[in-house]
């Protein structure tokens, strides 16, 4: 059996911005999936708001409570940037409240992308459609905000633009992030830092 990561633990305070460097096939993404509900560990727990996550609970979790970013977007092409920002707020109804669509528009205006509301998708440059997938994250007011490789296709201009924001992000709304990265520039919005090798971290 291969294992991934070994006897890891990682502990991360309400509002800290932790990133998770390390090669490809390190583990890195592995580790992301399991804070985001997406895989259960082998052995081991996992503690979120000082609540332990069952395999019953992991649907709702990811829902309710963690929200992510990925490094290809994941944006719906053929929805706009409004219609795809609200769109974890559909998973269990049919329609979003004012208050809803209100918060929307807020974090497009925190984005600095207030006038691409209306826009497709699909005629976004690469920084802005992160900055959407960005607000898309944060619509559900996570506890936790994962983020995968988020400048990885970037250049080197975009990708510093990207480290500021989530720096904000996190200092302006409080959000606890955990993002892994190859970027050193990424790492620098961090309050801590870890590597991961040989399935386990160190800072």
């Amino acid at each position: 059996m291969l294992t991934v990561l070994d006897d890891l633990t990682l502990d991360v305070a309400k509002g800290e911005f932790v990133a998770v460097r390390g090669e490809s096939g390190a583990g890195k993404t592995t580790l992301l999936n399991i804070l985001g509900t997406m895989l259960s560990p082998d052995r081991g727990s996992y503690h979120l708001d000082g609540q332990l996550v069952t395999p019953d609970k992991l649907s709702e979790i990811r829902n309710k409570k963690v929200g992510m970013v990925f490094q290809d977007h994941r944006l719906m092409p053929q929805f706009t940037v409004m219609q795809n920002i609200l769109l974890p707020l559909l998973a269990e109804k049919d329609a979003t409240t004012f208050d809803e669509v209100q918060r929307a528009e807020r974090l497009l205006a925190f984005m600095d992308i207030a006038d691409l509301r209306e826009s497709m998708v699909t005629t976004l440059s690469g920084g802005e459609k992160t900055r959407v997938a960005i607000c898309r994250a944060l619509i559900n007011q996570p506890s936790l905000l994962l983020a995968d490789e988020p400048t990885g296709q970037l250049d080197a201009r975009n990708a510093r633009i990207i480290a500021e924001l989530f720096g904000k992000v996190n200092r302006e709304l409080q959000t606890t992030i955990v993002m892994v990265t190859h970027s050193e520039e990424m790492t620098k919005a961090a309050q801590k830092t870890y590597v991961l090798e040989n399935g386990k971290l160190r800072v």
